[in-house]
């Protein structure tokens, strides 16, 4: 029997096992969109193994990330082959998706789909594949289309809004330019319009995201900045409404950006800065650009224009050649 994912009168069910960062977390919102307002899908508990459509959005950053994941789908494998969920549809996405591609199929040839973060919006599409009995390898890099399916926010309050996607940086110990591939900024309408439906529909905060959200702008014709877009969305959201955003990168980072966060009433005064190391030689074998001075540099300019806000940031430990001496440089950073 060929299963009828779209079909009103069977009720279908799904479940969304979710691993990663906030873009992860982003994404599954956006996946349970189409699911449920797309297809008419109903969401079950993370534990039942019984929906029609199980989704794993994974992530690469942890070690052995790979291998948990074909750990996590034995179960559902085993439904397949036994004929007990036949009809079963098996996606994983994510950026261990995007990593491994067909070998996920050879490896488990019980998935039906694997898709790339960036095919997202398309999973409607590519369940109507599924249905005919094809499996589905969709991770070939694609220009990004504003994404029209309204997700399923898991909070009422909150939520994340993407201002761009990928990252152009090479840091050495990072796989997200292989996984989440190079940058594509949306247009500042785009996002001012997502932001103004949140806000008819009662959030009062909104989380900007990107990987490098410093780097906004610069891929479009003409070019904007980041503070362009703070501006722009500070002049034009509700007064109630209030304004975060993650992550930044110091050699990007801009003074504009400061004086954003400092004088705009909407911008929340936190700044997500992650230093990473706080040597100077471990810093270039990490690829960053930057070193501890300039990295001070930039802490002091926000300690002067905007005094109360508080600084947030990652740091790597034992990060492969680090020495007990560098190490200490990271601790006199932080302190």
């Amino acid at each position: 029997t060929i299963p009828d994912f779209s079909s009103a009168d069977t009720k279908k069910t799904y479940v969304i096992h979710t691993a990663g960062c906030q873009m992860n977390m982003a994404d599954t919102e956006r996946l349970a969109g189409v699911l449920e307002h797309s297809l008419g899908m109903t969401p079950v508990s993370s534990k039942d193994e019984d929906a029609d459509v199980v989704v794993f959005n994974t992530c690469t950053i942890r070690d052995h990330a790979e291998q948990k994941v074909y750990d996590a789908l034995g179960p559902y494998a085993a439904q397949k082959r036994s004929g007990k969920k036949k009809d079963m549809a098996l996606i994983v996405t994510g950026c261990v998706a995007q990593q491994e591609g067909e070998a996920l199929l050879r490896r488990v040839p019980e998935v039906d789909v694997v898709l790339g973060p960036q095919y997202v919006p398309h999973l409607k599409n590519v369940l109507e594949s599924v249905e005919w009995g094809h499996q589905i390898v969709a991770t070939s890099p694609m220009i990004h289309q504003e994404d029209f399916s309204k997700p399923i926010r898991g909070h009422s309050v909150k939520a994340w809004v993407n201002v761009i996607y990928g990252c152009n940086e090479h840091c050495t110990y990072c796989v997200v330019p292989a996984v989440r591939g190079m940058e594509q900024s949306r247009t500042m309408e785009s996002i001012l319009e997502e932001c103004m439906d949140l806000a008819n529909s009662g959030f009062k905060e909104v989380t900007l995201l990107g990987q490098n959200i410093d780097a906004y702008g610069r891929d479009m014709s003409p070019k904007r900045t980041f503070a362009d877009l703070l501006y722009y969305l500070n002049d034009n959201i509700p007064d109630d409404m209030i304004i975060r955003y993650v992550t930044s990168h110091p050699r990007y980072f801009s003074d504009r950006v400061i004086d954003a966060v400092a004088t705009l009433d909407k911008v929340c005064e936190c700044f997500h800065m992650p230093f990473q190391a706080g040597d100077d030689e471990v810093l270039r074998n990490m690829r960053r650009g930057y070193t501890h001075d300039s990295y001070m540099s930039i802490i002091k300019k926000i300690r002067s224009k905007a005094p109360d806000a508080s600084i947030c940031g990652d740091v790597i430990v034992g990060f492969p050649g680090e020495t007990e001496a560098q190490f200490e440089r990271t601790l006199e950073l932080m302190e």
